[in-house]
């Protein structure tokens, strides 16, 4: 027997089935230690002929990892978790290590991150593979380490990095959520620390967790308590910098922030990711120069070696798309086509790149919408499917080219499920935009799931208030309160109620007087803003403008300025940008930026 696969799970039914099938070709056993599953996991496991062994949980991923170690009769083992999934291309590159003197190999993990698997991945070393019969075990009651005890075993042991991937998806959200990780981390880490306050892994670790949490402060604490022993040669050294700088990014501290990025660049001269986040910090400073030059960097580096890889793209497809970014923000427009095409060479499936070639193309008053679509069929070629249909209508929804857009939704919908939510949503938003709000309530209606159910909530009141069914708005709104986007909400009562200009009805008191708390009301002000300008509604635009008197905020006119700039109005751009400054002395660098750009078209204009 060559290979065993080592698990240890607990109400796994969502995930085991993807983990178990992409392995169950390679593997001659699989050992399934269970630690308290009370939902179809065992059932799953044993579907794929898995040997399955109890193990009451006592704290400590360790003991139940080396209890499954124990019942291993192969050479070789082979380490997942329940929410991993093997790369499909990588399985013969798994059976030829088989064949080697190695003693124990690290795989690429790349964790999926956000609400679904997509472009947003970090990527992480995780042992993979080690020799059986060995006496190897793990240690640490939490982030359970493995190879320093192959070495205090053997010091003479091979120890390799393969690039073989793995998928990780335990860190998207639900996954998150719905197993209490954060909470259960911090308590068993804790238990560390008391025995320890100077471990250096476990506060990097700690770090990570209330960074996950969205509490940075208290991230950046922890990581600046590791960083005290700092050693270049541990494994974990390279994440607990970009850790630390991602930590002093989130709390704008960015003097601090580039300063430790030249620390870690000064330990890791090739670490590209570093390079990238101070490209990108020299960008958003408005220093275009150093930033484009950092790009180019990032390029000229290329990927860095796994060991440091933490932002998967750095020196490839994510610097090309971010250098195409600053060129189409200067109106280049012909550099920043040529960067997004590097981006699709690279990255085919990066649909931010794809939507930028078309808005070049669709600003361009000498192309017709008919070759465009042209050209951006072209992008598929013969592999061209419903869901391409469904992207291309997503752009042209985004382009405000709404009737070509819904046309591409009767193509997606001969190729793809009825029920699909996607499509239906994107359904629902081009018939609102083309004002015939009873079809988009219809598919608005069957939006039953997770994707964009919220939003979906609140096109429906629009179509109501818009179609002067006011009442109807009203009761939606009544009958969905518990949403977590619960301020949209509050903006949207308070926008009908301004609508309603009746004097017997209640006027809207202020929603908001504490600055720090109102900027959480902006961004849905500036939405329902953004949609009547799209639809061309400019009374019930002038109405919605009234909704920033009810925060208070120093940073409305700027936001509403940024606004008139997205849709060239570049008059009303400049003047709320002076009232902003006059008024506020509120601007920033896109600020400045909109203002050059708004007294050149001004000018031009005259």
């Amino acid at each position: 027997m060559q290979l065993s696969l080592c698990m240890i799970v607990k109400n796994e039914e969502n995930n085991l089935e993807r983990c178990l099938s992409s392995v169950s070709e390679i593997v001659d056993e699989m050992i399934i230690v269970d630690t308290g599953s009370i939902d179809k996991t065992i059932e799953i496991a044993q579907n794929y002929g898995a040997k399955i062994y109890n193990f009451s949980w006592n704290n400590s991923f360790s003991d139940a990892r080396n209890f499954s170690l124990e019942k291993a009769a192969g050479e070789w083992i082979l380490l997942m978790d329940a929410d991993d999934e093997l790369e499909k291309n990588d399985k013969e590159k798994v059976l030829r290590l088989l064949e080697t003197d190695v003693d124990a190999y690290y795989f690429e993990t790349l964790s999926y991150v956000g609400d679904e698997p997509g472009l947003d991945v970090i990527m992480n070393l995780n042992m993979r593979l080690v020799r059986n019969h060995r006496g190897y075990r793990f240690s640490g009651a939490i982030h359970e380490q493995l190879a320093t005890n192959i070495l205090k075993e053997r010091p003479s042991a091979k120890i390799l990095t393969e690039k073989i991937i793995v998928y990780h998806y335990g860190y998207l959200n639900q996954n998150v959520i719905e197993k209490n990780k954060r909470e259960r981390n911090i308590a068993l880490i804790e238990n560390n620390l008391k025995e320890n306050s100077e471990d250096a892994f476990m506060l990097f670790n700690m770090g990570n967790e209330y960074f996950a949490l969205g509490d940075y402060a208290k991230a950046l604490d922890y990581y600046k308590k590791a960083f005290k022993s700092f050693d270049r040669n541990l494994g974990f050294s390279p994440k607990l910098i970009i850790r630390y700088i991602m930590s002093l990014e989130e709390l704008k501290q960015y003097k601090e922030e580039l300063e430790m990025i030249n620390v870690g660049l000064k330990h890791y001269p090739n670490y590209t990711d570093l390079e990238y986040i101070r490209a990108c910090l020299y960008h958003k400073s408005g220093n275009v120069v150093l930033a484009i030059k950092g790009f180019n960097r990032c390029i000229e580096l290329g990927e860095p070696p796994s060991y440091l890889s933490f932002i998967i793209g750095v020196g490839t497809y994510r610097a090309y798309h971010a250098l195409s970014e600053i060129y189409f923000e200067y109106e280049d427009y012909q550099e920043s086509y040529k960067y997004c095409l590097e981006v699709l060479r690279i990255k085919p499936g990066f649909t931010s790149a794809f939507h930028r070639i078309a808005k070049i193309l669709l600003d361009d008053k000498n192309i017709s919408v008919q070759v465009v679509k042209g050209k951006l069929e072209d992008f598929y070629g013969a592999s061209i499917n419903g869901y391409s249909y469904l992207m291309l209508a997503e752009i042209f929804v985004l382009e405000g080219k709404y009737e070509t857009a819904y046309n591409y939704i009767i193509q997606a919908e001969e190729q793809i499920s009825i029920k699909d939510e996607k499509l239906l949503y994107c359904k629902g938003v081009c018939l609102f935009f083309l004002k015939r709000f009873d079809e988009a309530i219809e598919e608005f209606d069957k939006v039953t799931g997770e994707y964009n159910y919220e939003k979906s909530i609140y096109y429906k009141v629009l179509c109501f208030l818009l179609s002067e069914e006011i009442p109807n708005s009203l009761e939606i709104l009544s009958k969905n309160q518990g949403f977590k986007d619960f301020r949209t909400g509050i903006i949207y009562n308070a926008f009908i109620h301004l609508v309603l200009e009746d004097p017997s009805e209640k006027k809207p008191a202020l929603i908001c007087e504490d600055e720090k708390e109102a900027q959480q009301y902006i961004y849905p002000i500036v939405e329902l803003l953004d949609i009547l300008l799209r639809l061309e509604e400019f009374e019930y635009f002038e109405r919605a403008l009234g909704l920033f008197n009810l925060i208070e905020s120093s940073e409305v006119l700027l936001h509403l300025a940024k606004l008139y700039g997205r849709h060239h109005h570049y008059e009303l751009a400049y003047k709320e940008l002076i009232r902003s400054i006059k008024l506020y002395e509120k601007i920033d660098v896109h600020g400045i930026e909109l203002l050059k750009r708004s007294l050149l078209k001004i000018d031009r204009r005259n």
